[in-house]
């Protein structure tokens, strides 16, 4: 089965997220923040990463960066609040920059999340 590492702050949208992804028959990992996330991509086996952008303790583009030191290949997904963005840091081009293979802009629906996955996991 296809793990994902799911990263995000916003418990009502993990949440969200995770059933969207479960019902396609993904197992999900999630985590509330990039150091969390560091912690159980360390110990598990993840297939693809989607991450928030904004998110204390440590951003996604931190963490993005981070996870692509040691793991070059795990394709990753970055998702954002759009107009919550407050700062040039924290937009999806940032992101993107730091190693993120694609991004989807919130709102996003669940047929954008899951092809966007799939495309991504089809790459590897």
């Amino acid at each position: 089965m296809t793990t994902i590492l799911l990263v995000d702050d916003e418990d009502l949208l993990r949440e969200g997220v995770r059933e969207i992804l479960e019902m396609a028959d993904y197992s999900v990992i999630e985590a509330s923040d990039g150091l969390q996330a560091l912690q159980l991509f360390a110990v598990s086996d993840v297939d693809l990463v989607i991450t928030d952008v904004v998110m204390p303790n440590m951003d996604g583009v931190d963490f993005v960066t981070k996870l692509r030191e040691t793991f070059p290949l795990v394709p990753i997904l970055t998702i954002s609040g759009g107009s919550r963005v407050v700062s040039a840091r924290f937009g999806l081009d940032s992101a993107l920059l730091s190693g993120a293979n694609a991004s989807l802009t919130k709102p996003f629906n669940a047929k954008q999340l899951l092809e966007t996955v799939a495309q991504l996991l089809s790459e590897v």
